[in-house]
């Protein structure tokens, strides 16, 4: 089995990834050539072969930054991650010669995110999941799916007696969803992702990522972000207008999105990232859904002490309250210089 570096144009990599049960959208080539021309991270995208055959692909971007160290991710900018090959062979291959890149390019770590564990002795993070729920085409058995005793169901018709619309589209809902992201997630003391990383999903895959708005007399108070791949429909990235909270405009959008994926085919519906037990957590659980565990496995440089780069870990919380005082002007301008490095 030998590994070589190709570049995100190879195309049997695409159609590998593509041929494989259970890989994600940010697996394909196309997403590490997204990064890189988003951000400038150097992307290494690693193929396993062996008598003339593709046997796996794990995408790998370094990212280097004076307050965050140097480390590669895989994959950056997504939930998930890690190899995708069809045998152990190929997955160990593929994980021995990340670690020689590491080691190679100076790196102090390599964050590997799974879903399934890789049989090394990493640090481990267990405390993330992934929220899905199962869809079906009938949108009837779909409503009627969700239980009566969650509420869900009358918080959207409460949305719809407020007179809540959602509409989709691609690029001409961008403006209006930064807007009201970048609003929320200063609340939260969290730097926003450039504007430029959301355009760039949409012109990539333009045929599996969407907007979607919900509107309140014509003004958006709630967008969500969206991608879709393999029969698994993702809510990326999301935020209401806390004011209007009361609307259940978040429950109106999520049916919304369920609903458009459930008829496109889609069979589950992942409602994102959350940590165990959090405010987040609890809201999605009340729809019914499964909680998927992330097993964020990190390979540490010898002699490196072992960091989690992430704006919730303990040692941000101060940071985070001091960005909340800032003006949204500033946030908006200073925040993806931040943010590009918090992959």
């Amino acid at each position: 089995m030998k590994v070589y570096v190709v570049n995100g144009q190879e195309p049997e990599c695409d159609r590998f990834v593509r041929h494989m049960p259970g890989a994600k959208i940010c697996q394909l080539p196309a997403w590490s050539t997204m990064i890189e021309h988003t951000f400038g991270h150097q992307a290494f995208l690693l193929m396993a072969r062996a008598a003339g055959n593709v046997h796996g692909v794990l995408p790998l971007v370094q990212v280097r930054s004076k307050f965050f160290g140097n480390r590669m991710i895989s994959q950056a900018f997504s939930n998930y991650g890690g190899p995708v090959a069809d045998g152990h062979a190929a997955s160990v291959a593929l994980y021995n010669r990340a670690v020689e890149l590491a080691v190679e390019h100076g790196c102090e770590s390599i964050e590997f995110r799974n879903t399934e564990l890789i049989p090394y002795d990493l640090h481990l993070r267990v405390d993330k999941v992934c929220m899905r729920y199962p869809l079906v085409s009938d949108v009837d058995e779909l409503w009627n799916s969700f239980s009566s005793r969650s509420g869900v169901r009358n918080h959207v018709r409460k949305a719809q007696q407020f007179g809540i619309t959602v509409v989709s589209g691609g690029e001409e809902c961008l403006e209006e969803f930064y807007r009201v992201w970048a609003v929320r997630m200063r609340e939260l003391g969290t730097p926003c992702y450039p504007r430029k990383l959301f355009c760039n999903i949409l012109k990539a895959f333009p045929d599996n990522a969407r907007i979607f708005l919900g509107r309140l007399k014509g003004r958006t108070i709630g967008a969500r972000f969206t991608v879709s791949f393999n029969g698994l429909a993702q809510s990326r990235w999301g935020a209401t207008l806390v004011k209007y909270n009361g609307t259940r405009v978040n429950h109106y959008l999520y049916w919304t999105v369920m609903k458009y994926y459930a008829e496109a085919g889609a069979k589950w519906f992942d409602f994102g990232r959350s940590s165990v037990g959090s405010t987040q957590y609890k809201f999605k659980k009340q729809w019914g859904t499964k909680p998927v565990p992330l097993y964020y496995q990190y390979w540490v440089r010898p002699g490196k002490e072992f960091s989690v780069v992430s704006p919730d870990a303990p040692k941000y919380r101060r940071k985070a309250e001091l960005w909340k005082k800032l003006p949204l002007w500033m946030t908006r301008l200073i925040g993806p210089y931040i943010g590009r490095n918090l992959a």
